[in-house]
Parts: structure tokens; sequence; C-alpha cells
């Protein structure tokens, strides 16, 4: 289920992983599947690997974890930033949470055309350093992963942390419409555009159908590629 890939609360780890993320786990070598605190854990958001992906060497990046929830999570685009600048961490003052530096170093009307929207999600995550492990302070201080965002309709949601961006996307259409593109994509190697126009409609209406099932629409996707080579190469031997 595609939800579950949003809003499980549980976690793989060996011995090693769960003693570094402070998990209490019956493992040795090999890997077991430990539930845990659903208000701490939320599906491939939450991910150790995902964190740390998106975070500098020794600190988080809300900028970073905010694009990519914000166009490969709840599917919205964003345009390119109209001048890039760079985060300097040490040009800010050494008691400032990385949520007020990113805030500060955001603040011109011109960056929050974008960052309005990148921000919230970023901060969503503050509760996880840059390893992915979950933490209540940052530089001594509580984290303050709470903001409100404003929806394509015009919609303000309270985002209070990872658990409340990704009900969102596991509710919303155009994050559903994103997942299945950016799949099609991964797995045809093209764009789902040149595959006509009714693709996503069809494609959605059965993942819908599916209860939101993976592997059936990885099966509809390789089917519709399959189709359309055979409907072209008819085509063209008329």
């Amino acid at each position: 289920d595609y939800r579950t890939l949003l809003l499980s609360d549980a976690l793989f780890v060996n011995h090693r992983l769960a003693e570094f993320y402070g998990l209490s786990a019956d493992a040795a070598e090999d890997f077991v599947e430990v539930p845990l605190d659903p208000r701490e854990r939320s599906g491939v958001l939450t991910h150790p690997y995902l964190l740390a992906a998106f975070s500098y060497q020794r600190s988080t990046s809300p900028i970073h974890r905010g694009v990519f929830l914000t166009r490969n999570i709840v599917g919205r685009a964003l345009k390119p930033p109209p001048v890039a600048v760079a985060f300097k961490d040490a040009e800010f003052a050494p008691n400032l949470t990385m949520r007020e530096k990113v805030a500060e170093l955001t603040r011109p009307q011109a960056c929050q055309s974008c960052h309005s929207v990148i921000n919230p999600r970023g901060f969503s995550l503050e509760h996880y350093d840059a390893v992915g492990r979950f933490r209540t302070s940052d530089n001594d201080r509580p984290v303050n992963a709470e903001s409100d965002y404003t929806t394509d309709e015009g919609r303000t949601i309270r985002l209070t942390g990872a658990r409340d961006v990704a009900e969102f996307a596991a509710r919303s259409e155009q994050a559903q419409n994103g997942f299945i593109e950016q799949l099609f994509h991964q797995v045809v190697k093209q764009p789902m555009l040149a595959y006509g126009p009714d693709v996503m409609s069809q494609l959605r209406q059965s993942f819908e159908a599916s209860e939101f099932n993976l592997q059936k629409l990885v099966v509809e996707i390789a089917t519709h590629s399959a189709l359309h080579r055979v409907e072209k190469q008819v085509a063209q031997k008329d």
C-alpha cells in the first residue's frame, strides 16, 4: 500500500543500528522489524538514510529536506532559485538553531516565493539530526518543528512534524499523481506525456481501485508501456 510507504512506524535494524539510534531491538547481525512511536517515525520521510542524504555533515538541512518533500513526496513543482545563495554556517551567531539560521537566510521577499513552501516542510523534520536520530533539542534549545503550510488550493495546514506531512501526502491527489508520474519515469525511463494525455487518469483510476497497491501499479505501467510500443510499431507498418 502506497500509504504504508508514508505512514509506517517501523524500521528494519540490526544490533549495531539499533544501538546507534537508541532503539530496543532483539537483533544480532540480521535485520529485524522494530515498531516505534508513530509520533517519532513515519515511513520513508523519517528513514535515517533519507534524512542523512539531505543533511550537511554535522547538521541538518531544512532546505534540502524541504525541497525533497515538496517535489518528491507532495508532488508540487518548484522553480529554480533566481539566485543561488550558499549556506555558510560560520556566518551565523553560534547560539542560533538551524531553523533560525534558515529563517534568517531566506527572509528576503525574493526568497519567500519558494521558501514559504519549502521551509515549513523542512522544519517539520527538525526533530531528526544529521544522521536521522530523533532529538528534542538543537543547540541546547527545544526543537520547533511547527509551521503553517499553504496548499496549492489556498488552504492553510498546521504542520507539527513529519507525521503531519506524511498524512497530508497520503490523502493528497496531487501527491499520489506525483508518485505515479515518478514511478512511471523510473520504470519506463521516459516522461509519461510521451505515452499520451490519458495515461495519468488511467493509471490513477486503477491505482485507486487496487487500494493503492504498488505492485499492481508497476504492472499497469509496464503494460501501458508495452501496448504503446506495439501500437506504434503497427502504425509505422500501416
